[in-house]
């Protein structure tokens, strides 16, 4: 999993493709203008929360380390606020947001499929149109 805080961050990804790349870029930007406006290059997303990107070999573990899955091996047990379906580089994948503690949240871009049926039936009561 890649977690990404910074402008500077994306651009120095490896192994992730241009589309990918691009999406990250726009998000952060969406992000960042809506907090420091003309100063949003520099913006750091650590009073906000984190951007992350699940990597190929990556396992459903990776979200527990964040405290979403709470032991779970199938499903989340903190509930996202919403997902939304993005196609990425022709790539489906889904944007998942979670707001923790009511004071930071954490973005996390998920190819579909990548985690199962049950977590993927799950997280789709959760896609806004």
């Amino acid at each position: 999993m890649k977690t990404i805080y910074t402008l500077e961050e994306i651009k120095e990804l490896s192994n992730i493709s241009g589309a990918l790349r691009e999406e990250l870029l726009t998000y952060f930007e969406e992000i960042a203008k809506g907090i420091a406006e003309k100063e949003w290059q520099a913006y750091n997303l650590d009073e906000v929360g984190p951007i992350l990107v699940i990597e190929e070999d990556d396992t459903i573990d990776v979200l527990d380390e964040c405290g979403l899955m709470q032991g779970s091996k199938n499903i989340p047990q903190a509930l996202p606020e919403f997902a939304l379906k993005v196609i990425v580089g022709g790539i489906e994948m889904l944007k998942i947001i979670w707001v923790c503690n009511d004071s930071f949240g954490l973005s996390v871009y998920y190819p579909v499929g990548k985690f199962g049926k049950e977590f993927d039936e799950f997280i789709e009561e959760y896609i806004m149109e």
